[in-house]
Order: C-alpha cells, then sequence, then structure tokens
C-alpha cells in the first residue's frame, strides 16, 4: 500500500530529524523551510524542496508544521501563499509546533471550513527524542483523526497521549509540561549552586537527590548528561522556554486562574534573557546561578 505523502514545513533542531525519519520509514516529503540551507539539506535526505507552503501542501494527504512559535504558525497558514489558500477537503494537518491554544483553535476553526482536518499534536523529548524517535506526542483532536495520523507520528514518537478531543488541548498540555519543566530546571540550578556555596560537590548532591524525593527529570537526566559535564547541549533555548511560559501565563489570564509560583517562574527566567542568555541553551541556567552566588570563581 502506498503510504501517504507528506508536506513538511519547518526543518529546524526538531524538525529536520522528524522530517529525516519519515523520509526512512517509506513516507514521500515534500520539504520547506524559509533557510534555502535547510530545505537543501533535506533535499540530500531525499526530500523534495518546494518553495513555499502552497508547495509543500500542493500534492499532500498530510501537512505536519513544526515551527518555533505561533506567530510563524499563523504566517504559514493565513500569510501569501499560505495553507489557507492551498489547503483542500480531505486534507489532514498535524500542527505540532509548541504553540498557542489561541492560535491553534483559530487555525483549526479556518481550516475547518474548508474541510480540512486539525490533529494539534505538539512534543516533548527535545532534539535527541527527535532523532531517536523517541518524542512524546500530546495530541489535542478527535480520536478517530488522532487514529488515522498515528503510523505518522509513531515514526517520531514513542508516547502517544491523547489529551484531549479539540485542537489547542495539546498545546495546553505541552505549555503545561513545559511550565513544570522550567521551575524544576530553575530549582534545581538555584539548589545546586546554593550547594556549591556551602561546601558541598555538585556531582555529589545531585547522587544524593536523585536517590530521595527531590529527585526530577532536571537531575536525573539534564544534570548528568549536559549541566555537570558543562556541555549545555539540550538543544532548547531560555528564550525558547519563555515562549511556553508566556503562553501559560497568558492562559491563565484568560481563564482567571491564580498562578503565583508561575508568575515568579517566568519573572526568573525574563531575568535571565535581560542577562543576556536567551540564545543559550537552557541548562546553561546554571552558569547564571553560580555566578549570582560566586561559586563559578576561579579558587
Amino acid at each position: 500500500m502506498d503510504l501517504p505523502r507528506i508536506g513538511f514545513i519547518g526543518l529546524g533542531k526538531m524538525g529536520a530529524p522528524m522530517a529525516r525519519r519519515l523520509l526512512r520509514a517509506g513516507y514521500r516529503v515534500a520539504a520547506y523551510d524559509v533557510r534555502p540551507d535547510a530545505v537543501a539539506a533535506a533535499s540530500r535526505d531525499g526530500a523534495e524542496p518546494v518553495s513555499g507552503p502552497a508547495g509543500a501542501a500542493a500534492r499532500a494527504a498530510v501537512v505536519i508544521t513544526m515551527l518555533p512559535h505561533g506567530d510563524a504558525v499563523e504566517r504559514v497558514v493565513f500569510g501569501n501563499d499560505g495553507l489557507a489558500e492551498t489547503m483542500r477537503e480531505g486534507q489532514r494537518l498535524i500542527e505540532m509546533t509548541s504553540s498557542s491554544p489561541r492560535v491553534t483553535r483559530r487555525v483549526a476553526a479556518d481550516l475547518g471550513r474548508r474541510g480540512v482536518q486539525v490533529l494539534d499534536a505538539p512534543v516533548s523529548g527535545g532534539v535527541r527524542g527527535a532523532v531517536e524517535g523517541t518524542l512524546c506526542v500530546m495530541a489535542g483532536g478527535p480520536a478517530a483523526l488522532l487514529d488515522a495520523c498515528r503510523p505518522i507520528l509513531e515514526c517520531v514518537a514513542r508516547e502517544i497521549v491523547h489529551v484531549g478531543d479539540a485542537p489547542g488541548d495539546g498545546d495546553i498540555a505541552k505549555t503545561l509540561n513545559n511550565l513544570l519543566s522550567a521551575t524544576t530546571v530553575w530549582s534545581a540550578a538555584e539548589a545546586v549552586a546554593l550547594g556549591a556555596k556551602a561546601g558541598l560537590a555538585p556531582e555529589r548532591l545531585i547522587a544524593a537527590v536523585n536517590r530521595s524525593t527531590g529527585r526530577s527529570y532536571t537531575t536525573e537526566v539534564k544534570f548528568p548528561r549536559h549541566m555537570l559535564p558543562r556541555q549545555f547541549n539540550a538543544g532548547f533555548t531560555v528564550a525558547q522556554y519563555l515562549k511556553d511560559l508566556d503562553i501559560a501565563l497568558e492562559l491563565a489570564d484568560e481563564l482567571r486562574a491564580p498562578m503565583l509560583l508561575g508568575s515568579v517562574v517566568r519573572q526568573a527566567w525574563r531575568i535571565a534573557v535581560r542577562e543576556g542568555m536567551g540564545d543559550a541553551d537552557h541548562t546553561a541556567l546554571l552558569e547564571l546561578l553560580e555566578r549570582w552566588t560566586g561559586t563559578n570563581d576561579p579558587a
């Protein structure tokens, strides 16, 4: 049976390896990115290069968008030569950007009037997960649509969780996941910097925490893999985390829900950006906390 043709839009750190996995699984992929070098790299992997969103959607049964933020999604869908002008009844859009629920709902409503089904499917797992095909998809949309898209999603994901029945629900789950992640990254970095100030070796402190109730993905994975070795290469920047924190707090404002700790966490990450760390890998926040406590001074 022929596999459906896929239009893939967004070939960044996450999108490029995801498109590559689809090609290796036998899918025909028409690839587009605003950066010609990214399109050329996808072409070398076997994708068909196209010159815009409309080209990616022209002969595709399914279009996947994996973009930096919701503004980029709106440009791809509603801009000149965008998906809203091109996609037709019977096609499907899998929107995998960590976007705003508001944007995803608008996209789904507009394309839905044209007979296009939209599955909201942001992911967690970072660049490593994209390369290895071990991402977690947080899907929002009808169960039948998710089932229809599942063979494609299984090429890039180890876990597919149906978090809600409407587009936008996936974005809500993803932004709340990143709120929790950002909280543990900051709190763990603060704890390690304070421990170092008090004379504890970071490696020993993390070993103790990971055998105790304070452990988290940050202490179990990010510290040993990226932070203690001073690699700082998890593949997600401080500014990208702040974008997701902004989405979480906007949602809280919309729903009039208190976010006491969330507000403080966002303020902390905003300070990090003002300190010039916006483009730094988020695991490098350890260096900022060390600088503040004076524990990175040569002894």
